[in-house]
Formats: C-alpha cells, structure tokens, sequence
C-alpha cells in the first residue's frame, strides 16, 4: 500500500511523520519502507545521519520519482512516500496513492493551503488530515478543529503534540513514538474498514 505523505506547504513535518510512522509500522513486525520523492532529500538524509550514528533504521529509505512512484508495492507492506510540496512529482504522488495523509499545524497558512492538497487527491482516494505541533489549550487550535469538522474534513482523532523532542529526532531511529503510534493504529483500521465494504 502506498501512503503519500503530503502538503502544498512546506515545514509541516511531513518528513517527520513519514519517518515516525514508518518506525511504528516495523516496530509491529509490518514490512515497511519510504520513498524519498522530495528534492531537498530530507528522509534519505535522515536515514544517512541515523546511519552514521550507528542508529540505522528498521526499513529503507529510497530516493523516488515518477518512475518509482508507479512501481508495485507488495500487499503486505506500507510504503510511505515523502513529496514535495509542488510539482508534478507531487501531483503525480497523490495519483497513485492508496492513501493520502496530510499533515498541518493551527496557521491560517497552514489550513489555506491544506485545502489547496485536498483538492488535488482523486475523489476515490482515502485522505486524512493530520494535525501537527498541537497545542490543544490554544484558541487557534481549537477553532482549527471548529473549522475542519464544520466543514466534514476527515482527519485524524490522534494529533501529534508540539514537542522539543521531535525536533530533536531528525537523524535519530525514532524508538518513542509519542502520538504516532495511535496514528498508525487509527490508518490500519480505517484501511481495514474501507476493504471489508468493498
């Protein structure tokens, strides 16, 4: 299954959540891998300083195109797919994906252009907006979710929390998980739903 994660906005943690979740499916024994189709190379150089630490993660990190994008992934795997945040690599991510994660933060930037890459996923697709660098006791967190549930947008139940450490785990194999875990579990079973209706 390939999952895009993606936004038209950059410096929204999509690489990191590539990563932490990628991390969270090998850590439940899932074959799992990302591919890297973001010109700035941020995943595979991640993989590369975690590597020269002595820190190499549990599942491989492949620099991607279009070309790559449209290989087969086997069924039992996740494949998480880093993209850029314009282009047609972008474009081209959210075509073939299985799933589209988006990940945002509480800044009217933020939401402007979260609504920019949800228009661009095919109708058919399954997408989910994840909420990023949360700050759940702020006003503009809470009218953020005021505002996506108004207007039905589907989005995760689990937010992942604004927290030092994450900025400290680029480079790093991420072993804590924090709230990624829930994420990946809240994927999983909504995969599962969608197949059991088909």
């Amino acid at each position: 299954m390939k999952i895009a994660i993606a936004n038209a906005k950059g410096g929204v943690g999509k690489t990191t959540s590539a990563l932490f979740l990628a991390s969270a499916a090998a850590l439940r024994g899932i074959k799992t891998r990302v591919w890297d189709a973001d010109v700035q190379a941020s995943a595979s150089l991640w993989a590369d300083k975690a590597i020269e630490i002595g820190q190499d993660l549990p599942f491989e990190v492949q620099a991607a195109n279009k070309s790559t994008l449209m290989k087969p992934t086997d069924a039992d795997e996740l494949v998480f797919i880093d993209t850029p945040p314009a282009g047609d690599v972008m474009l081209h991510a959210l075509s073939v994906a299985d799933v589209v994660i988006v990940p945002m933060s509480d800044t009217s930037m933020d939401y402007q252009q979260t609504w920019i890459t949800m228009r661009n996923i095919p109708d058919t697709t399954p997408k989910f907006i994840l909420l990023t660098r949360a700050e759940e006791t702020t006003n503009a967190f809470k009218s953020l979710i005021r505002a996506l549930d108004e207007q039905q947008l589907p989005r995760f139940s689990a937010v992942v929390r604004k927290r030092q450490a994450l900025k400290l785990a680029v480079g790093t194999n991420p072993r804590k998980l924090y709230e990624y875990g829930d994420v990946l579990t809240e994927l999983l079973s909504s995969v599962r739903r969608a197949e059991g209706e088909e």
